[in-house]
């Protein structure tokens, strides 16, 4: 099989993965199954072996540590799978970061089809955005997702339109790109996601502009603050939305926690996962054992009822999720999920494009990860991992070239 037949799969797995992200049921993983098969196939049949250099074991620590830290509480439970559900999608990137690295060093960074998928793929946010918001009337945009979901992964594909817009053959249409799936990530009325974006813009303007920095910075939020203001006086839901985050903002600054149904509710939940990791710091506690803690503390009247109600005693937030299922392990875990990945990209800021578009990528979902438990889910797991070993293999190879530092 002749090495460019490996090339074209890549080039159109690194299309599609983003091009069909959110405007389709779970494609973009079909793609990422298909790179992953070549990937396998590749190394079976073409025989390649190397040498691992300190970056491939930092990917594997990466890639590996969730699964790891996920063993001691699934042996102490053995009931259910469930923990392994986000951490084996990581597993399965490995061997495609490697084929990336293999083919990268034949042939220079495939940077156009990754461009073009994120095109696409903001175009489809869009499109289902505005048929779901306007035409069908949903109160929130979630596509073939969960609201929440939906507004993360449209934030992220918005930021890496814009942070890749920089050194790309198509900038303005990647600026509008990323402007379409900002307005996409605002009609989720996910606040999580909402509240990220001028934090990304300011840090992407900080890293990218040594000049007039201020300036730039005054220019985006003026923008942003237009379309905020445009969206919450024509929409209702918007404007709701507002006010129910500002009800919840005082009674929590009042000390009613327990009647802010989804802010204190989270803080409940947060308090409780503290409760966990204190009764079991080494492997964190099964979710049986964290919904008898829940209810213990209810008992004693340190939390309200509905937290209760929370099945697994789900956390609604990656670091107390993984604190309290994962224990210590849980925190060496999200330390090599989220930061180490950020420091590498941020180490290598100055001479790599893709090493600020990593950056800001991972920057984004580090926020994400403060509202929700995004890394477990399916969708966004596989494609966090995706990304990953893609920007992760640019980096190098920008490094590599320098001073040439090929791009396109």
């Amino acid at each position: 099989m002749e090495n460019t037949y490996y090339k074209k799969i890549l080039n159109g797995c690194l299309f599609l993965v983003p091009a069909l992200l959110l405007c389709t049921k779970n494609f973009s993983i079909g793609a990422i199954l298909i790179l992953l098969l070549t990937s396998l196939w590749y190394f079976i049949k073409e025989k390649k072996s190397y040498t691992l250099d300190k970056l491939d074991w930092m990917v594997i620590t990466v890639l590996s540590a969730y699964f790891i830290a996920n063993i001691p509480v699934y042996l102490s439970d053995m009931e259910t799978t469930r923990y392994f559900k986000g951490a084996s999608r990581y597993l399965f990137i490995i061997p495609i970061y490697f084929f990336i690295r293999h083919i990268l060093n034949e042939t220079t960074t495939p940077r156009k089809y990754l461009d073009w998928g994120i095109v696409f793929g903001s175009i489809g946010t869009i499109i289902i955005s505005v048929y779901q918001f306007y035409i069908k009337g949903m109160p929130r945009v979630d596509g073939y997702l969960y609201s929440i979901n939906f507004g993360y992964l449209a934030c992220s594909l918005a930021f890496l339109a814009f942070t890749l817009a920089y050194s790309s053959h198509i900038k303005k249409t990647l600026w509008l790109s990323s402007l379409i799936c900002c307005f996409a990530t605002i009609l989720t009325l996910t606040r999580g996601a909402i509240f990220a974006i001028p934090i990304l813009i300011i840090f992407s303007i900080l890293i990218q502009y040594k000049e007039n920095r201020l300036k730039n910075i005054s220019k985006l939020i003026i923008v942003m603050l237009v379309i905020f203001g445009c969206t919450y006086f024509f929409s209702s839901q918007f404007q709701d939305r507002i006010k129910f985050t500002s009800v919840e903002f005082h009674q929590i600054l009042s000390g009613d926690i327990g009647d802010s149904q989804s802010s204190g509710g989270r803080i409940q939940l947060w308090y409780s996962a503290t409760q966990s990791f204190m009764k079991s710091p080494f492997i964190g506690q099964t979710y049986t054992e964290r919904e008898q803690t829940i209810q213990q503390l209810y008992q004693k009247g340190k939390i309200s009822s509905w937290p209760t109600s929370v099945t697994r005693a789900h956390a609604h937030n990656q670091y107390f999720e993984m604190l309290a299922s994962n224990g210590i392990l849980g925190i060496l875990a999200f330390i090599a999920l989220i930061f180490v990945p950020l420091f590498f990209f941020l180490k290598h800021i100055k001479q790599s494009t893709h090493a600020f578009c990593g950056f800001i990528f991972v920057l984004g979902f580090s926020i994400f990860c403060f509202t929700e438990v995004p890394l477990e889910q399916n969708l966004i797991s596989s494609f966090y991992g995706f990304m990953l070993a893609v920007l992760i293999n640019f980096t190098r190879n920008d490094l590599e070239n320098i001073p040439k530092n090929a791009t396109s």
